[in-house]
């Protein structure tokens, strides 16, 4: 691989991740072809699945199920995968950022490079599968008749950049915690699981019991799918105050995520 330009020292430092964009782009190709290596239908699959699971949702919730959505002009099934799409691009860029150490402990045990490089790429990974979902969601979506402003889908952008900077940050940590303690790889799904019924991603948050509705203002997904949703389907206003709670808490999980990593990426050979 070429990117190798670091040499050890007792932290990481962010100027090495920079020098090391080479290994993170070759890690990037890396870790998306080989899930297709070996297949008759090679990289069509990064196509196929997503459209395969998209249409399923349009079947089920759009034929179906036909749940009703007041505050979005839009099919229920339009509804549920704007949600769906931000959310597996979250759970997907953490879950594979927190296996980006035990994945590929054969090179952090062989040679020195920056350890972030490697939760790094697996967030562009599960960015790559975000596009190429959402690029097969835009025509099924017109073919619903969804009401799609190309001013409204700019906003798309800091919704990306909010879940990829939450993603990133809790895939970090988890990354060294599963190393630490063996029993995080198993509560890590179950905590996944409740975050994503604790978010409006099934329902939305017309349905929730004014009470309730404090709890959803401390979730940083809620805002995220909100303004994702305005953004695909318009309809119900942004929730200013959810979405600048989301981009602050995304900030410091990053934050926090990727100094904790930093700190402890030197002593992770010790936990093969």
């Amino acid at each position: 691989m070429k990117g190798f330009v670091s040499t050890p020292s007792s932290t990481t430092r962010f100027s090495e991740v920079f020098e090391s964009r080479n290994l993170i782009a070759e890690l990037i190709r890396r870790d998306f072809n080989v899930r297709y290596k070996q297949t008759g239908l090679g990289v069509l699959w990064a196509i196929i699945n997503p459209g395969v699971n998209i249409l399923l949702y349009l079947f089920v919730f759009g034929l179906l199920v036909r749940l009703p959505t007041p505050e979005y002009n839009a099919p229920y099934a339009a509804v549920l995968i704007s949600a769906i799409l931000f959310w597996n691009l979250f759970s997907t860029s953490m879950l594979t950022a927190s296996d980006a150490l035990i994945n590929n402990m054969h090179l952090v045990t062989k040679v020195y490079f920056p350890r972030l490089s490697l939760c790094i790429a697996s967030v562009f990974v599960a960015l790559i599968d975000f596009l190429i979902a959402f690029i097969v969601f835009v025509p099924l979506a017109l073919l619903y008749h969804v009401d799609i402003s190309l001013i409204r889908l700019l906003l798309l952008i800091p919704c990306i950049i909010i879940t990829l900077m939450l993603g990133c940050g809790f895939g970090c940590a988890m990354a060294i915690l599963k190393l630490k303690y063996r029993d995080i790889r198993h509560i890590l799904p179950l905590i996944t699981q409740v975050i994503f019924f604790a978010s409006p991603i099934v329902y939305t948050l017309s349905i929730v019991p004014e009470q309730y509705k404090i709890f959803y203002s401390f979730n940083p997904i809620t805002g995220i799918v909100m303004m994702s949703r305005w953004a695909i389907l318009g309809g119900a206003p942004i929730d200013l105050t959810m979405l600048t709670y989301s981009l602050i808490s995304a900030f410091v999980v990053m934050c926090l995520g990727v100094i904790y990593f930093v700190k402890n990426d030197r002593s992770v050979a010790d936990y093969e």
